[in-house]
């Protein structure tokens, strides 16, 4: 067995991680410069090559899901805040920072701020992201959580831009507290990974500039350009 960080990430029709929760793994990694492979992993078939692993199961909704990693000593993590504080302690250099103050307070709204826009990006990605075995997948668990199609969740998108206005806003505001571009100045913590992560998806999904256009928005655009000018988004295909 290799002693290489395997990353168990979702493919694209584009051939570059896509997903906001994975790209938080893997940009722990790039930013970290640990070496590692990545094993692409259709949605449908994460339960059975996970399962296989001896990875206990999420003990909330699916039981395995990406991200996912191996570690060089042959041990199997999930979720992306386990994966983070785990590679924190074995590579500490650089930093992520995780004791940093107003974290968890901007994690929070990057949380609120998915939430709202979901409209916006969740019927968008299995027809511009997912190859066949995924989209299927995606669509009828997304339809089934939601209630509805997702072509009747999309119609609520337009809306979306306006109620998020105020969370982009506060965003706008942690992120001016120490002259940026990151949440501590020059300094690049956790937090920037996480919402970096989702900065990405809107990105790759071409919806993107529409929060870049809100109070504060200035700021998401800011980070956004300097994760890009670190280096991290470099590998995102292999």
């Amino acid at each position: 067995m290799s002693n290489t960080i395997v990353l168990y990430d979702l493919p694209s029709k584009q051939g570059k991680s896509w997903s906001y929760n994975a790209l938080k793994a893997r940009l722990v990694l790039n930013y970290k410069n640990i070496p590692y492979q990545t094993e692409w992993t259709e949605y449908p078939d994460l339960k059975v090559k996970l399962g296989k692993t001896g990875l206990a199961p999420n003990e909330t909704g699916p039981a395995y899901t990406s991200p996912a990693i191996r570690l060089p000593d042959g041990s199997y993590l999930q979720g992306s805040r386990a994966i983070a504080e785990r590679l924190e302690q074995l590579y500490p250099e650089p930093s992520l920072h995780l004791d940093l103050p107003d974290q968890e307070h901007v994690e929070e709204l990057v949380v609120k701020f998915t939430n709202i826009i979901r409209p916006i990006f969740t019927p968008s990605v299995p027809k511009i992201l997912l190859n066949p075995p995924s989209q299927t997948y995606f669509i009828e668990a997304r339809e089934k959580r939601i209630g509805m199609k997702l072509d009747e969740f999309a119609k609520g998108a337009k809306k979306c831009v306006q109620t998020v206005a105020p969370v982009v806003k506060e965003l706008g505001e942690a992120y001016e507290k120490n002259e940026g571009p990151f949440l501590h100045g020059h300094t690049l913590c956790y937090a920037d990974l996480i919402f970096l992560g989702l900065l990405r998806m809107l990105n790759n999904l071409g919806e993107i500039s529409q929060f870049y256009e809100l109070e504060g928005g200035d700021k998401l655009k800011a980070l956004y350009e300097a994760g890009k000018a670190k280096g991290l988004f470099d590998r995102d295909s292999y």
